[in-house]
């Protein structure tokens, strides 16, 4: 994918997630999501309005239930990744999970289909990590733990809980939006031009704001992967690999052919993923060794 965006300046670039900004803005982001939502609310029906989608949020955020890894894997058609074919993959996932401080080492599975993949799902002693078929059998061991150490760092971070509150909330703009666009167009309210096209252009304006989230935590997930192997370079080696195979693996399909807008795509560019690596400084990462307890031998 291209990273040629001229009509984005590169401090918007570097907010939203398209380029990379240095530290990690993800809670910055959710804030303007959240800021959306109260605007929308607001304009809607003032402060009381504000405090029902509050509320609203509140409870959707406690009683929606993240989706189960096993009904996931079943619906990608993921099967556990054997131990005693892939003794050594097991055996990274769990000296990884060790250094990253994880009460629960992740279950592994394997992913059917074309191209090199990974996903983190599920939270705590639930987390999975699918791991595609092209990635098992094209990668290096050192590549391959460094994809493993990416998808670990997702775990270690929370990534998972981080993008269901950022779902929940895009849902609450959506819906909202979509309520008052009803009553402006169905009811008796005669709202001024302006009005019609901002609860027009929130969804659109949280969901870039969400794609922006995930885009950061990939980042964040690159440089996590460099603290749990002590440095950049095994990433770097992974991703410019990955890159290769992939572009080659999934270009027969058609929906490939063309990329999405960086606006659009839920992970950076790779050429922006490896400058963001290279531009960690030693230090950023030789304190993880420092700073964490090691488990006893």
């Amino acid at each position: 994918m291209s990273d040629d965006t001229p009509q984005l300046p590169d401090f918007i670039q570097r907010f939203l997630a398209i380029q990379p900004g240095g530290m990690s803005h993800a809670g910055t982001l959710m804030a303007c999501m959240i800021g959306v939502l109260a605007a929308c609310a607001w304009m809607l029906g003032g402060l009381s309005m504000m405090i029902s989608a509050g509320i609203a949020v509140a409870m959707m955020l406690a009683l929606t239930p993240m989706i189960s890894p096993d009904i996931l894997m079943k619906i990608l058609r993921a099967s556990p990744l054997p131990a005693k074919d892939y003794l050594a993959i097991h055996e990274m996932n769990h000296l990884l999970s060790d250094r990253a401080g994880l009460d629960h080492r992740p279950n592994l599975f394997i992913l059917p289909g074309k191209g090199v993949n990974a996903i983190t799902t599920g939270t705590d002693d639930h987390t999975t990590i699918a791991i595609s078929s092209d990635a098992l059998h094209n990668l290096s061991p050192r590549q391959m733990r460094a994809i493993l150490a990416h998808e670990v760092a997702h775990a270690w971070h929370g990534d998972t809980r981080i993008l269901l509150i950022t779902d929940v909330l895009y849902r609450a703009t959506w819906t909202i939006a979509l309520f008052g666009l009803a009553i402006f167009i169905f009811g008796d309210f005669n709202p001024p031009a302006w009005m019609i096209v901002v609860f027009g252009a929130v969804p659109t304006i949280s969901f870039l704001l969400q794609r922006a989230v995930i885009r950061d935590r990939e980042f964040a997930a690159d440089h996590g992967a460099s603290d749990l192997l002590n440095g950049p370079e095994d990433m770097i080696d992974a991703l410019l690999h990955i890159d290769q195979i992939n572009r080659t693996r999934l270009r027969i399909i058609p929906y490939r052919s063309t990329q999405p807008p960086s606006l659009l795509d839920t992970h950076p560019s790779v050429t922006a993923r490896i400058k963001a690596l290279r531009a960690l400084k030693p230090g950023t990462w030789q304190k993880f060794f420092e700073n964490r307890k090691m488990p006893e031998q």
